[in-house]
């Protein structure tokens, strides 16, 4: 029995208008983060309001129980702890594109994911030669990501300029560069490792995973887990957002029931509500006894035939958008700039590798699948949309931001600046040209390539 009913026209619509609804709602989030960037560097170089900026985000707070205490400033619970659950929205977006998605076969997958590969190499090795020899190469993947809610922002400014093919494109490949990232922090940026907090992180990720496959489907059980998780993981030395993507994996995608067993309890409350009402012909004041028993069979039933994947993603996805994302870039992007600011080796090696190297390494890796045969570009896209994605990619906000604080100390600043300024080069830029080489009729599509059945 499939859950999802897949490879009718019902079905496709109801896929397509899941996209439409993720990208505007993501589209959304990138402008807010926009704005909190623009107040965050107004405020860090404000006369007034300056030391007010810096200060907040030195407040200390936490829990001390007995003798054990855990005080950490507001920077480290926005950078390691909201950003574990930004890491977990993340984590469930990639399960599901690798089991139901975009991700999902080999053929859907290869061509977004060997252009992202092309999108992290091209600016890894800009970057390496920029600062070669410099003593600051650590900060090579600081130019990988793409922030895919500003670089959708930018998109829906452009309105029906741009096909939802596009869009899906994008946000394929912007997960493939999260996944990327994510292996280059937990591989690359993490100090010494204490292997017995590691090793207490590992055996609470496989007592979830062992949940998981016993049919547990209370999302409360994994968020509690997930706590643990995340101390043990922060212990270890390993950057603790890490275990937002370790729990992702664990949290179950199937339901309690599937669609067979949700209709029948829904024929069931149905016969129940209806056998239970009165007879006379006159108008029921209150619900009696058995049709609020119904009510609950359909409450029930609603809750256990949804994929607590899915459902945790659905909560997750507007507090990403509109707190988590806009706090961290409020808490991130506030860059004072003085006189005497170094434009150094590390600015050009990112400014060159977000603004060249994306967009050069996505269209030159898809041009090669595309020439060898190996796969087609996306149907009904043109090469120079291709292009146009490559520079929406260039926007490499909140991923950059994060890797430049995990990568230096003393020329973080350089770094965020060079990440700021350079994503709005290239917001503009591609602004521009999706305008001019985007033409208006050019409606958008909502037919998406149907997905494999679960079973």
């Amino acid at each position: 029995m499939s859950i999802l009913g897949i490879g009718n026209k019902s079905s496709t619509k109801k896929i397509g208008t899941f996209i439409n609804e993720f990208v505007k709602q993501e589209s959304f989030g990138g402008i807010l983060l926009f704005v909190a960037a623009i107040v965050a560097m107004v405020s860090a170089n404000s006369p007034l309001l300056s030391d007010i900026y810096f200060s907040l985000w030195e407040l200390k707070f936490g829990i001390s129980i007995a003798n054990y205490s855990f005080i950490r400033d507001v920077h480290f619970w926005v950078n390691d702890g909201l950003m574990a659950l930004f890491f977990l929205m993340v984590g469930l977006e990639v399960k599901r594109e690798l089991l139901v998605g975009e991700l999902s076969s080999f053929q859907k997958a290869i061509s977004p994911l060997f252009a992202s590969v092309g999108g992290m190499l091209f600016p890894i090795l800009i970057f390496l030669y920029c600062t070669w020899g410099s003593g600051n190469e650590q900060g090579f993947a600081i130019p990988m990501g793409t922030d895919t809610a500003f670089a959708l922002g930018v998109l829906l400014l452009l309105g029906n300029r741009i096909p939802i093919k596009l869009k899906v494109f994008l946000v394929t490949l912007a997960i493939a560069d999260d996944i990327g990232s994510i292996l280059v922090i937990a591989i690359f940026y993490t100090n010494t490792i204490s292997y017995f907090y590691l090793m207490l992180a590992i055996l609470v990720t496989s007592v979830l995973f062992l949940f998981n496959r016993s049919g547990v489907k209370t999302l409360t059980v994994y968020f509690l887990g997930g706590i643990i998780l995340w101390y043990f993981f922060h212990k270890s030395g390993i950057h603790a957002t890490i275990s937002g993507i370790a729990l992702a994996f664990c949290i179950p995608i199937r339901s309690k029931i599937n669609t067979t067993g949700f209709l029948e309890h829904l024929r069931l409350a149905v016969n129940v509500f209806y056998s239970s009402a009165p007879k006379q012909d006159t108008q029921q004041v209150l619900l009696t006894a058995k049709q609020n028993n119904a009510l609950e069979i359909v409450a029930k039933a609603y809750d256990e035939v949804q994929s607590p994947l899915v459902r945790l993603e659905h909560y997750l996805h507007p507090l990403s958008a509109y707190f988590i994302m806009p706090i961290f870039a409020l808490a991130n992007a506030g860059v004072k700039i003085e006189q005497g600011f170094e434009f150094n080796e590390v600015f050009w090696g990112i400014a060159l590798g977000l603004f060249v190297g994306k967009p050069l390494g996505i269209f030159v890796f898809t041009y090669i699948l595309d020439f060898f045969g190996i796969s087609r570009k996306p149907s009904n896209l043109t090469w120079m949309q291709i292009l146009g994605v490559g520079l929406v990619a260039g926007i490499g906000f909140t991923m950059s931001i994060l890797i430049s604080n995990l990568a230096y100390k003393g020329v973080a600043d350089q770094a965020t600046l060079s990440v700021l300024l350079t994503s709005l080069a290239a917001t503009i830029v591609s602004f521009v040209f999706f305008f001019i080489f985007a033409p208006k009729e050019n409606i958008a599509t909502t037919s998406v390539a149907p997905t494999k059945e679960i079973i």
